[in-house]
């Protein structure tokens, strides 16, 4: 039997083997802020877990919820623990609206990095699309992903099944030859989604053609796109991530020559691309971007860079550091990573959330964060929508 009364105390307790019931953890308004399905969280019979579980009266429960907070005590499988927003007291009200950026786009609607994902997480209510961008050798900005780490990015192995570097093609070069790996699961819309030139429709089915939208984009043609289509409110914004070398300066340039710096704004994991990017364009928003290793100083290196917000991974995103950044005057927003590495997520380290369902989102949401930079911007627009009616009639984001 769990208690359904505050969180005093840390105990250890053994799971038992049966069943498929959830393990529910209660705070003192007796709503279960985190479930785990026995299934998932038990490996063994003898698998041991942490909870929280109330102590002797004697204790005061106010006191023992803080400190277990400031604690930083961590439940294992919990990404609201990890995050330190489990205390009642994170329930945070947004009196600042929620920027739904839409990562590679809307990646589980068409292929990420190309007009029409931009154009559908537009058309699904995003607020902001994200993309990635690279120089290549003909002076080209293109855009695309690619694997590779942040030192070696841009990779074709995975993304198009052949050897080689994005960098190693001019942009005619990357659109007329590179052909995306169909199969490959970090594309979220799947195969049939994804076509080629030689993808004809057949006409027994009467279909036309398929028209080919595959292929790597340079950079001036998705902006050109995101500017005039019809579709697209002039609102909508663009965050330019700089991928590889060479490309803080050519990118101000293009988004200059097109008229649209209000509109796009940078990043990079490389912060002295910030720097330059903000010599460049002193008024040009810019997030310095952090991976797993969050130092202790990054408030003070973003702004040490010029940067205007900091972008941090969305399980790094503890309500300490969003408070610091915003004290600091920064902007913040969370970034989620590819289909991939959500799925291993949410397989192997949180049992607490499902994969960008509305309860992760509600989750990192908890911390203050003002940006979510997401694979499903559907399902963040239509949570941002539901937070922003409860602001509207005084209420804050649920647990």
């Amino acid at each position: 039997m769990v208690s359904k009364t505050p969180f005093t105390c840390i105990t250890s307790i053994l799971l038992p083997s049966l069943g498929h019931s959830f393990l529910p953890i209660y705070q003192n308004n007796n709503n279960p802020i985190v479930r785990f399905p026995w299934h998932q969280i038990q490996h063994r019979s003898h698998s041991k877990m942490i909870m929280l579980m109330s102590p002797a009266a004697s204790v005061n429960p106010e006191d023992k919820l803080n400190r277990i907070a400031t604690d930083n005590v961590q439940i294992p499988f919990s990404l609201a623990s990890k995050l330190n927003v489990l205390h009642e007291s994170r329930t945070t009200e947004h009196t600042h609206p929620i920027e739904v950026v839409g990562h590679r786009g809307s990646l589980y609607t068409a292929l990420e990095n190309t007009s029409r994902s931009f154009l559908h997480a537009a058309e699904l209510g995003a607020d902001t699309v994200e993309l990635d961008v690279f120089l290549l050798k003909c002076g080209t900005l293109v855009v695309f992903h690619g694997t590779g780490s942040d030192q070696s990015p841009g990779l074709l192995d995975k993304y198009c099944g052949m050897e080689g570097s994005i960098l190693d093609y001019t942009a005619e070069e990357a659109k007329q030859s590179l052909k995306f790996n169909k199969h490959f699961e970090e594309f979220g819309c799947g195969p049939e989604f994804i076509t080629h030139p030689d993808d004809l429709a057949t006409e027994a089915l009467g279909q036309e053609p398929i028209s080919h939208y595959c292929y790597v984009h340079t950079l001036e043609e998705v902006l050109v796109t995101l500017r005039d289509h019809p579709n697209v409110s002039p609102t909508l914004s663009i965050k330019i991530e700089l991928k590889g070398e060479g490309t803080a300066a050519p990118s101000v340039q293009l988004v200059e020559k097109l008229n649209m710096m209000h509109r796009c704004h940078y990043s990079s994991f490389d912060h002295t691309k910030i720097a330059e990017v903000r010599a460049l364009s002193p008024d040009a928003k810019t997030g310095a971007l952090f991976a797993n290793d969050v130092p202790d100083d990054f408030v003070q290196r973003a702004i040490a860079v010029g940067a205007t917000e900091v972008h941090l991974k969305y399980d790094t995103c503890t309500y300490e550091r969003i408070q610091a950044a915003h004290n600091a005057g920064l902007g913040t927003m969370a970034w989620f990573r590819g289909p991939i590495g959500m799925r291993e997520d949410t397989t192997k380290k949180y049992r607490d959330v499902g994969n960008e369902d509305e309860r992760m989102y509600e989750v990192v949401l908890r911390s203050g964060v003002r940006g979510m930079c997401v694979n499903r911007p559907d399902v963040m627009s239509k949570l941002a929508d539901k937070l922003q009616r409860r602001i509207q009639w005084g209420s804050v984001i649920p647990q």
